[in-house]
């Protein structure tokens, strides 16, 4: 005969089927554990083990049913880092017109023999930004375009490796144009002593570096948790 605690062990069985992400685990767990009390209430028989057992079966494989909150999950976090892209680009040209208006106000040039390079480095770092902006905007018109289907769909896994993509190209080609601004903030400061009003440029591309390194990072972890919903899917 089963021991009580069917709903615990199933529950059980949920959380490590999720363990690669410790909150959603946590959430999954209340979610489904308040939803198996409550059929539990509902059930009209007097044996509270059996009613543990009918919910528990009701309600599904626990596999299958973390694959489900972990794709909607990942999905989630795709489309955030999809809007996460086109803040960071915002913000990036922000600092980058911030850093401009500063060399004009302080009549701030390069050196003769540094222009023909600052002209080269800044062309490929305009390119690159818009390139990134494009790809951004098209990274979050694709994914706002797709809905989260109800049941998990090899299309649908396709479409958010897609996704993810466009973000990681939007996220590279954003780090080319931020190491431009890192070169051509460099020529500027070579061209001139260094002095309290190196801090500003200096500073702002501490601002360009550090919203790039967080796109890494949220990019970065977003890889993890779909390699393990990858193998959740195929459990």
């Amino acid at each position: 005969m089963q021991k009580p605690g069917v709903i615990s062990d199933y529950l059980d069985s949920l959380k490590d089927a999720l363990s690669f992400d410790r909150s959603l685990s946590r959430c999954v767990r209340q979610e489904v554990e308040d939803h198996l009390r409550e059929a539990v209430a509902a059930d009209p028989t007097r044996d509270r083990l059996e009613a543990e057992r009918r919910a528990v079966a009701n309600f599904g494989d626990p596999h299958v049913i973390a694959a489900q909150f972990a794709i909607v999950s990942l999905a989630r976090e795709t489309r955030r880092a999809s809007v996460a892209v086109i803040l960071v680009i915002a913000a990036v040209f922000a600092t980058m017109k911030a850093r401009v208006a500063w060399y004009g106000v302080t009549q701030w040039t390069t050196s003769d023999h540094t222009r023909a390079v600052g002209a080269m480095v800044g062309s490929i770092d305009r390119y690159a930004f818009w390139l990134s902006f494009i790809v951004a905007i098209a990274a979050l018109a694709y994914i706002g375009s797709h809905r989260i289907p109800v049941t998990l769909h090899g299309g649908y896994r396709k479409q958010l490796r897609r996704s993810f993509l466009l973000c990681a190209a939007a996220t590279t080609t954003l780090v080319v144009s931020v190491i431009s601004d890192g070169m051509l903030t460099a020529l500027r400061l070579l061209a001139t002593e260094l002095s309290a009003a190196s801090l500003v440029p200096i500073f702002s591309m501490a601002i360009e570096i550090g919203c790039a390194g967080v796109l890494i990072f949220q990019l970065r972890a977003i890889t993890r948790r779909a390699a393990s919903t990858a193998l959740l899917v195929k459990t």
